[in-house]
Formats: C-alpha cells, sequence, structure tokens
C-alpha cells in the first residue's frame, strides 16, 4: 500500500530478485483474502502486478471510484471541499507520485508538466492545473461529466464527423443526417425516469454547442414534487423538474403550444444563458399505465475551442462551485427557485388554447363516449 519510490526500486536491484509469498498462494486464497478488503485497499493491490489485476481489475470500475451520478447535491449550498473525502479522490491520492499529480479544479490526475512550479509546491486540495482558476467540472448527465481538456477532445471529435458528414453530402446529398447522439441514458429515480440524449455541435463562431434532449416520465401532475424530484440539473444554477415546472404552469398560462412573454423570461438561466424548451407544454398521457411524460430540451453553450477556457465555460461549471452562492444569498441562482408568471393578460382562444388540448389530454375511449353523447 505504500507508494512506490525510486529509492526503494533502487535498493530492491541492489539486493537482487525477492520472493513475494503473497504472490505464491493460490488463486482461490487470494480471492478469499480480497473478499476482507474494502474498495481502497482492493483497488490499490489490484494495480500492483499483472496477476492481481486479473483477479480484481474489476473493482477498477467500481462506481465509488467514478465521479458520482449524480455529481452535487440538489441543493447549491454545498462546499467544494465536499468533493475532497469521497473514495475517489482518495484512491486519486494514492496513485500520486513524482509524475503524477492532481488537480483540484479538475478532480483528476495531470502530468507534472501541466502545472506551474510554485503549484507543484500547494496541498492537492488547493493545486491548480495550467489551465487557470477557470478550470473546472461540467455536468452533462448521470453519465457524463467534462473537464476542460475533456471539451477541446469532443470539440475536435465533432469537427472530424463534420469534415467526414460534408464529404459524404457531396456524394449522396441530404440523405445524410447532420445530428450526432454523442450519448444518451436512461435513469430511475423512484417512480420517475429520466432519458437524457446528448447532441454535441459547432456553432458559427466555433463554440461548442449542447442540446440535451429530455424525456421525464412521472405520475401525472407530479413533476417538481418532492417526491418524485431528480437530482438532475438542467444547468450548473437551475434544478431541472423545478424548472420545468416553471415553464409549465398550465394552470396560469393557457398557452398550451407556445409561450408568453413570461414564459420566455423563465425559459432563460440568467446565470448562464442556458434555455429549457417545451414543444408542447402539455405532456403525453399513457392510459396503461397512468403516468405521464414530457418532454423537453435544454441548449448549453460550452464556449469556444482556443486553448484557454472563456467566461461560457466558467459559468456552465458545477465544481468549483460558485463562493458568492449561499443560503442567505441564493435567490434565483438556487435550483429549488420556482419562478412564478403573472396570469394572461387576455382570454386564450377558445379553439387552439382549451379545446386541443383538452382533447389530447382525455383518453380515447373517453373522447368516443363524449362523441356518441353529442
Amino acid at each position: 500500500m505504500r507508494p512506490w519510490s525510486p529509492k526503494r526500486a533502487k535498493k530492491q536491484q541492489e539486493e537482487g530478485p525477492r520472493r513475494c509469498y503473497l504472490m505464491e498462494l493460490p488463486t482461490e486464497l487470494l480471492l478469499e483474502i480480497i473478499s476482507h478488503l474494502t474498495v481502497l485497499p482492493e483497488a490499490a493491490l489490484a494495480l500492483t502486478n499483472k496477476r492481481m489485476f486479473a483477479i480484481s481489475g474489476e473493482i477498477l470500475f467500481s462506481k465509488s471510484l467514478r465521479f458520482s451520478r449524480d455529481f452535487a447535491p440538489l441543493f447549491h449550498h454545498y462546499r467544494n471541499g465536499h468533493n475532497f473525502f469521497t473514495p475517489r479522490w482518495s484512491f486519486l491520492s494514492l496513485l500520486e507520485n513524482s509524475r503524477w499529480k492532481l488537480c483540484s479544479k479538475c478532480l483528476k490526475l495531470h502530468p507534472r508538466a501541466a502545472f506551474p512550479s510554485k503549484e507543484l509546491r500547494r496541498k492537492p486540495e488547493n493545486r491548480t492545473c495550467n489551465i487557470g482558476e477557470l478550470a473546472g467540472v461540467v455536468d452533462l448527465c448521470p453519465c457524463k461529466k467534462l473537464t476542460f481538456r475533456d471539451k477541446l477532445d469532443l470539440a475536435d471529435q465533432v469537427r472530424v464527423r463534420q469534415v467526414t458528414l460534408n464529404a459524404l453530402k457531396s456524394e449522396f446529398g441530404n440523405a445524410v443526417s447532420d445530428r450526432y447522439c454523442w450519448h444518451t441514458c436512461t435513469e430511475q429515480y423512484g417512480p420517475t425516469e429520466l432519458k437524457t440524449s446528448l447532441f454535441p455541435e459547432l456553432n458559427e463562431d466555433n463554440q461548442l454547442v449542447i442540446r440535451t434532449e429530455y424525456q421525464l416520465t412521472t405520475e401525472s401532475g407530479q413533476v417538481g414534487k418532492e417526491d418524485y424530484m431528480t437530482p438532475r440539473f438542467g444547468c450548473a444554477h437551475r434544478s431541472m423538474d423545478l424548472w420545468l415546472s416553471s415553464v409549465h404552469q398550465t394552470t396560469v398560462c393557457r398557452l398550451f403550444d407556445s409561450s408568453c412573454s413570461s414564459c420566455q423570461r423563465i425559459s432563460v438561466c440568467s446565470a448562464c444563458d442556458t434555455t429549457l424548451k417545451c414543444p408542447r407544454k402539455s405532456p403525453f398521457h399513457s392510459e396503461k399505465s397512468g403516468k405521464a411524460t414530457y418532454s423537453f430540451w435544454t441548449q448549453r453553450n460550452l464556449g469556444g475551442t482556443g486553448p484557454a477556457p472563456d467566461q461560457a465555460w466558467a459559468v456552465q461549471r458545477i465544481h468549483p462551485a460558485e463562493p458568492s452562492v449561499g443560503v442567505e444569498n441564493c435567490n434565483e441562482l438556487c435550483p429549488w427557485t420556482i419562478r412564478e408568471h403573472p396570469a394572461l393578460s387576455f382570454a386564450p382562444s377558445i379553439e387552439q388554447e382549451i379545446i386541443d388540448p383538452g382533447i389530447g389530454n382525455q383518453p380515447i375511449s373517453e373522447l368516443h363516449t363524449y362523441l356518441n353523447m353529442i
């Protein structure tokens, strides 16, 4: 478990080859010994040699050694130090040596050359890589967390794909689709199921834009309620469920297929300009399950693809947390905030805004009964 050092290696060369009695044990006994270890000792043991890696290598894929799927707490009043007490950070601390150092902003190991000399003298919890104070982690979905270097890799991937698409279009025309689904996943939060799909693209200003499409299925009328809440963020500042329920105030705004001026204001995060759009406010109701499915999407700008991060990237980070946000001054930056908007100043039209959405929410059997009565 002690870190390997050049001095220990030199000493072993001078003393000659030494027997490792543990490696002489049969695999059955090794498995019995490993069964009594916790995650960190077993992961460290798996990296000692090829045989132990073959026996215990699967532990390195443990969820506790990865970024948490729900990276930040549901509320925004948390400290950056919370990330320095996770099993993942403890394991990376064990792997830190003279060649690899931890970065407190990226929460990853970087080569020594990635740090200024003065930063190498700092503790890991205070150390920052060459990217600077704008380094950090952006939370996209339960599976995908991007550091700035990850963002540059994704931008290169999108750029190469675009070049390939242009060549295919010249050969096959419009039959080639431009949409690129980079990742999709489904997560269950109690009675609520959330399907997430990520569509990255480079805009005209060579900035990486992520369109995230959601399908949220929950009990009818329960979106945004505490027992049905999902801990996913629509952006770094807004809880997705409550943001959706803010835009989805159909008891106040009867424009089911469009948005009033208040809806348009609410649908944009004032901190990072991320937008949340609902193609249709009224959800799809399933007769079989009795649940409602909301389809909506968010669009986030992760900034340019230059070698240094910009402010557009910085405001999207979930880590490090903004030091200015606390319990006393959270206001609308708090994910728990539901933004209200006033009722319409005009009467909704009977056909498009009342009858059509009302029919769309009723089961087909009830519609037939109603028509027969007429």
